[in-house]
């Protein structure tokens, strides 16, 4: 916790929550070595985006490395990321970088893919070959959000960007954060019992020609290139 240790989070809607100390206020690492690496390589700016906020951590960290020619997309419910943009406002964290929220409501059926789907037709309308270098989808973790997630990112994703997912073996049976009847009650027991990214993974990507799988058969995360035309 070290890193967030320079920083006074005290009085902040979503950034207090890091001083928690849990593994969920981890950053994702991955991520973070892949903005870097294409820092050091990308002549001109990046596009970056987050799918699934958390506390902060990961996005933090992220917008730290990030300079006035880069732009961040961040993706999760319209109220968390009103406090997330609270909380950048009422500190300075030096962030140089553009900052675009794409919040969505709680209703059932809509999601941050509702979003995707209208930059798909956004970058079609301006014959972009994709949007974003890179990708870190940490959102639902159901294969009916994350499986149709992943089809439009890679549409989205340009051409030797990356794309990371997280929690490829978590279960809904086996979450600390999911075991209210209310919630398991929403899906058969063999869909609670399932790696659902991993089997959107599997079915979306592996044998994909257009992607390159970076990440070892047994890591928790998934990371994968599209590869260059």
């Amino acid at each position: 916790m070290g890193f967030y240790n320079n920083y006074n989070f005290d009085g902040l809607k979503l950034f207090s929550q890091l001083q928690k100390g849990t593994i969920l206020n981890e950053p994702c690492q991955e991520f973070v070595e892949v903005v870097n690496y294409l820092k050091s390589t990308v002549a001109h700016g990046i596009t970056v985006a987050e799918i699934g906020l958390g506390y902060g951590a990961t996005a933090l960290q992220i917008l730290k490395r990030l300079d006035e020619d880069d732009v961040y997309y961040c993706f999760d419910f319209e109220d968390r990321l009103n406090d997330f943009a609270s909380d950048l406002q009422a500190r300075d964290f030096g962030i140089k970088c553009e900052v675009v929220l794409a919040g969505n409501s709680h209703y059932v059926n809509d999601s941050y893919n509702w979003n995707l789907s209208k930059l798909i037709f956004s970058t079609r309308e301006q014959n972009l070959n994709g949007l974003f270098d890179a990708v870190y989808l940490d959102g639902a973790h159901t294969f009916l959000y994350s499986g149709l997630a992943i089809c439009m990112l890679k549409e989205l994703i340009k051409n030797g960007g990356f794309l990371i997912l997280d929690d490829l073996f978590w279960t809904v049976a086996n979450s600390p954060t999911c075991r209210d009847d209310a919630i398991k009650n929403k899906m058969p027991k063999e869909q609670m019992e399932d790696m659902q990214i991993l089997r959107a993974q599997e079915i979306f990507l592996s044998r994909d020609q257009n992607f390159e799988k970076l990440s070892p058969p047994d890591a928790y995360r998934g990371i994968f290139r599209k590869r260059l035309r």
